[in-house]
């Protein structure tokens, strides 16, 4: 399988299968970013429970679309990937 290199601004590819798996990515990253943050910021015992769960279920997310990624062949995510599940 040829790996292809791509990256979120390049616009050769912006309406196609990968800009998209890209996309989802960068979003997923987001996501799990913004969780982290959420959870620096918390300190009431039910809101660190909410934000614990959050932040997880934001980092599985993550995961599973570089796993998605990878599986179509998409090459330029694997600098973004933090954990090795």
């Amino acid at each position: 399988m040829r790996l292809r290199r791509l990256s979120l601004w390049d616009t050769r590819h912006n309406d196609g299968e990968y800009f998209d798996i890209l996309q989802a990515v960068n979003q997923a990253h987001a996501e799990w970013i913004n969780a982290q943050n959420y959870f620096n910021s918390v300190s009431e015992p039910e809101l660190v429970d909410y934000a614990i769960y959050n932040m997880e279920a934001a980092r599985k997310k993550y995961i599973y679309m570089l796993k998605q990624a990878k599986l179509k062949g998409v090459e330029g995510v694997q600098s973004l990937q933090y954990f090795n599940d």
